[in-house]
This record gives structure tokens, C-alpha cells and sequence, in this order.
């Protein structure tokens, strides 16, 4: 009798444990990125704004996710074309796709690369009005 109530609770838990710990292939790329230091992932998007020494940028592949800040520090690189920018060349609408490690507060900022072409277009075309243009302020370090 007590192994029977043995298998029916480790099937419980069994059950318990599939069901919440089935997730997404996006999902679980996702969470394994955020929880280990030093990978680095990336946002394509538009710059909203730039305050200090951050930038916002609304994500083009989730429009209805929030805006992200993105802290330019001093060993960040800001390229366009192979050539190094100053974030104060940067402006709302710049189309860029955004090196980042996950990080409390503003994203850590590894490089910025401003999209032209076709790639910028197309990021401008599917967040044509689908993300909000005043985000709130930065984090604090």
C-alpha cells in the first residue's frame, strides 16, 4: 500500500512539474540568455530617444513589447557602415540593432549598429506606429 501511494504522488508531482516547466523554444532561448553572464543578445529596432547616455529602443520583431534603455558606456561601440559614430549622432527613428548583455536597470551596451537599406526600411515598416514614442525614464544605474 505505501508504494502505491508512493507512485501516484510521484506521478502528481511528475505531472505538476511538466506542466509548468513546458515552455517555448523562444521562451527557454530567452530565459537561458538572461541567466547567463556575459551572452550577449541582440535588438533590432528604432531609437525613441536618447537621454544622457541612454538610449531607448522599441524592439521591431515585438512591437507590443515595452521600449528597452540601453546605457552607452565608455567601451561601447557606435558604427555605421563600418565607421564609428558618437551617440550624439544617434536621433529618434534611427533604425540600429543593439548588442546587449541583460543586465538590473539599463542594458548593458556593447555595440550599436545603425541599419541602412533595405534592413533599416524594413524595421521602420513594422513599427510604423506600433510602439510608443515617449518611454519612460532610464533606469538608474
Amino acid at each position: 500500500m505505501k508504494s502505491r501511494k508512493t507512485v501516484v504522488l510521484l506521478s502528481a508531482l511528475g505531472a505538476l512539474g511538466f506542466g509548468f516547466g513546458c515552455a517555448g523554444a523562444k521562451e527557454a532561448g530567452k530565459d537561458v540568455g538572461a541567466a547567463v553572464p556575459g551572452v550577449y543578445q541582440h535588438r533590432d529596432g528604432l531609437v525613441t530617444k536618447v537621454e544622457g547616455n541612454n538610449v531607448a529602443v522599441a524592439d521591431a520583431n515585438n512591437p507590443k513589447e515595452p521600449v528597452a534603455w540601453f546605457n552607452v558606456g565608455a567601451n561601447t561601440k557606435i558604427e555605421r557602415e563600418g565607421q564609428r559614430m558618437d551617440l550624439s549622432q544617434l536621433s529618434e527613428g534611427t533604425a540600429v540593432r543593439v548588442s546587449f548583455e541583460p543586465a538590473t536597470g539599463a542594458e548593458k551596451t556593447s555595440k550599436i549598429e545603425v541599419l541602412t537599406g533595405d534592413k533599416a526600411q524594413e524595421l521602420e515598416q513594422k513599427l510604423q506606429g506600433q510602439h510608443q514614442t515617449t518611454p519612460p525614464p532610464p533606469p538608474s544605474p
